[in-house]
């Protein structure tokens, strides 16, 4: 019998379609029953307005970022949260479009990733306060692998307002 370390994992959440805050609930509720996954953390929720590449209006995102341990390897990782967000209507059907559930795999222990279906760090994440400001709630320490730590990304990315609208009722 072999063992297989769990390593410490962050996960990006975002709904801004069909009752979002329900969404994000139902996602932890999801995550927390998946095997080879524990669920050591969850940020609040945060709110924010959507960002868009073709500039049509969306609803607001709510967004969290939870801190896992698991023993899957990336990819199976990442084939677990998309199965997650197909179980909960995503669509994928126009980039940066509005969502039902959206699942990223922030950070993977401290590796940098680079395939064709996964970047880690997530390659926009050193931008998106409504990423950064959620890890830093419950990982005000971290360092991003090959970038700067949590705090500075910070710094430089205070631009987009964010509201703390609700918990998960603790942590995880």
């Amino acid at each position: 019998m072999s063992y297989k370390a769990s390593v410490q994992c962050y996960i990006g959440l975002g709904s801004n379609l069909n009752n979002p805050l329900q969404q994000l609930y139902t996602a932890k509720e999801k995550i927390a029953a998946l095997p080879d996954i524990r669920l050591q953390q969850c940020s609040s929720i945060y709110q924010s307005q959507a960002l868009t590449l073709d500039g049509e209006p969306q609803n607001d995102y709510f967004n969290a970022v939870f801190e896992i341990q698991t023993t899957l390897e990336p990819e199976p990782l990442l084939d677990a949260l998309q199965q997650l967000e197909n179980e909960q209507g995503r669509v994928r059907d126009k980039r940066w479009g509005a969502r039902t559930l959206d699942l990223d795999v922030l950070l993977y222990g401290d590796q940098q990733i680079k395939t064709s279906r996964l970047s880690v760090p997530h390659i926009e994440m050193e931008h998106r306060s409504f990423v950064l400001m959620p890890l830093f709630q419950i990982a005000p320490d971290i360092k991003i692998p090959g970038k700067q730590t949590l705090k500075k990304l910070l710094e430089k990315n205070c631009d987009q307002v964010l509201q703390k609208v609700n918990e998960f009722n603790g942590t995880a």
